[in-house]
């Protein structure tokens, strides 16, 4: 196998290894910007429920609060590992276009999905795991 010719199989797993390894080192070395505590998030969004809850039987109308969304270290982390496990997926399908060999082409490929797919499946696991507490504080609140 020469290297000439399986270059965007090989760009594509060192792109899929830097965003396997930064989707690995963010879940479990960060968060790396600061965050509010699980109690603070999940007591926020219980008093948040209940108020709501309380004006809608009340006949009142919602308050409508809209979050603007800001940058910091922790999304940006997010948002480089899956641009970077994209791009080597995206790589993965050029160089199986150009008909590199099949175990290059077929490692970038594993290794782009892999990243995104661990980001995504740690992401869902922390919101499951904050609606199961939420649901916990309004059930203890006789709420629920």
């Amino acid at each position: 196998m020469e290297r000439k010719n399986s270059i965007f199989g090989i760009v594509g797993i060192l792109l899929g290894s830097i965003a396997l390894l930064l989707s690995l080192t963010h879940f479990w070395a960060g968060p790396f910007s600061p965050q509010p505590t699980i109690e603070t998030v999940v007591a926020e969004k219980a008093a948040s429920i209940r108020s709501a809850a309380l004006s809608a039987l009340k006949g009142e109308e919602p308050i409508q609060e809209y979050q603007t969304s800001s940058w910091d270290l922790d999304r940006a982390t997010e948002v480089i590992t899956a641009v970077l496990g994209g791009l080597a997926f995206i790589l993965s399908i050029v160089g199986f276009a150009r008909h590199e060999p099949k175990r290059v082409v077929g490692g970038a490929a594993a290794l782009g999905i892999s990243a995104v797919a661990f980001q995504f499946i740690a992401m869902y696991a922390m919101a499951l795991l904050v609606v199961i507490l939420i649901a916990a504080v309004l059930s203890g609140l006789g709420v629920g």
